[in-house]
């Protein structure tokens, strides 16, 4: 059966964007670099997005959030539970470089059976 995944939109407007991650694993597979945030199925779709916050919880493995591009750059790895406020940043931005195209991959890595996380992402979009 593999991982059961769900992925919520939870606001989406012009400007900002807050989406959720669920999984819960059955030690039979893992997920890598599963598009999570697919940009252009946001309205309006944006060029790229920053994430503004990423409150999670993760038991049993490490949840690896990368940008997409022709080679996914990784930009966090997430263990137990915190959230990262990238307020005082004014955001992280999209560093995949020319090839990025806005989305967001999650990959689970040493993930067994009853491995869990769940994932909020707060975004903004950006249009230039």
């Amino acid at each position: 059966m593999a991982i059961a995944a769900t992925s919520q939109v939870l606001y989406d407007n012009t400007r900002n964007c807050v989406m959720q991650f669920t999984g819960i694993a059955d030690g039979n597979d893992v997920e890598n670099n599963v598009v999570k945030v697919d940009a252009s199925e946001l309205t309006p779709v944006p060029q790229s997005l920053k994430i503004t916050e990423i409150t999670y919880d993760v038991n049993g493995g490490i949840v690896q959030l990368s940008w997409a591009a022709d080679n996914p750059v990784p930009f966090v790895s997430l263990m137990g539970h915190h959230t990262f406020d990238y307020g005082e940043i004014n955001g992280m931005v999209n560093t995949g470089g020319d090839s990025a195209n806005g989305d967001i991959l999650l990959s689970t890595l040493g993930f067994e059976a009853g491995s869990s996380y769940s994932v909020l992402l707060k975004m903004v979009k950006k249009f230039a």
